[in-house]
């Protein structure tokens, strides 16, 4: 992936949480199973990230984050914190593994449009 696109990947994924929206191979059916080290495609990184951003969607069990209270915003802060450090990682990673990637722009993977449809059903739970 190229800088650009994973640094607008994260800056988008960082500051929806942070505004209190959501942004979400070698790799398992679970975040918890994905070994960032043996990530060795661009596709995988794209499959990995997803994911961890279903699993974000599954965390917030249906709420808009806007519509959540200050106590519900800080309990799935905490709850989904292993899931955004995953996220880091696997950007870290792929990031370094395939500096000139746009992930838009690979072909024979699946995952590019899974993971378009994730972003857009996150962005509906702003």
């Amino acid at each position: 992936m190229s800088k650009s696109k994973l640094n607008f990947m994260k800056k988008q994924f960082l500051s929806l949480f942070v505004l209190g929206t959501l942004a979400l191979s070698s790799c398992g059916d679970k975040a918890e199973d994905i070994n960032v080290a043996d990530i060795d495609s661009e596709c995988g990184c794209v499959e990995s990230m997803n994911i961890v951003m279903n699993e974000m969607i599954e965390a917030i069990d249906g709420k808009k984050i806007s519509d959540m209270s200050d106590e519900e915003k800080k309990a799935f802060k905490e709850k989904t914190k292993p899931l955004r450090d995953k996220a880091e990682e696997i950007e870290e990673h792929c990031d370094k593994k395939f500096p000139k990637t746009d992930y838009e722009e690979i072909k024979d993977c699946d995952a590019v449009e899974e993971f378009k449809k994730t972003m857009e059903k996150m962005k509906e739970l702003r």
